[in-house]
């Protein structure tokens, strides 16, 4: 089985965020290209994954894709397996809605994987952590 790797990165996050998938029993999650999370597939993960992984390796590998990036409110998005030149997917996602092709077998595959990847990186570091303002930190009178 073949590594498959999804990426995002956008306008204020250049560094890009990502997830691999690695013979559908290894995950690691990147940001900014340093490995943040590894771990061992679920067998959930990998029953959901598996049959999407196969169809999308089964997909002719394109030629060329042209460059995407992101908008100033969107970011770019790319599926690749490892051992090809190009990506299969590149295309441009507006923040906070899902990467979708023009109904590609690829667009199961790419929702799947930002869905894991946003899960991943929300358990490492919670996005809704309680903000302390500068007048809480005054002790009462």
């Amino acid at each position: 089985m073949k590594t498959v790797t999804y990426e995002r990165s956008g306008r204020t996050n250049t560094g890009a965020q990502a997830v691999r998938v690695e013979g559908l029993r290894h995950l690691r999650v990147l940001e900014q290209g340093e490995t943040v999370v590894e771990r061992a597939l679920t067998e959930d993960e990998i029953e959901r994954l598996g049959p999407l992984v196969e169809e999308a390796g089964r997909q002719p590998a394109p030629a060329v894709v042209e460059p995407v990036a992101g908008g100033p409110r969107g970011m770019a998005v790319s599926l690749a397996f490892e051992d090809e030149e190009t990506p299969r997917v590149r295309l441009e996602a507006h923040a906070g809605q899902r990467a979708r092709g023009d109904g590609t077998p690829y667009d199961e595959l790419l929702e799947e994987l930002d869905e894991l990847l946003t899960e991943e990186l929300h358990l490492r570091a919670p996005r809704h952590a309680h903000a302390v303002l500068p007048h809480e930190l005054r002790q009462e009178e």
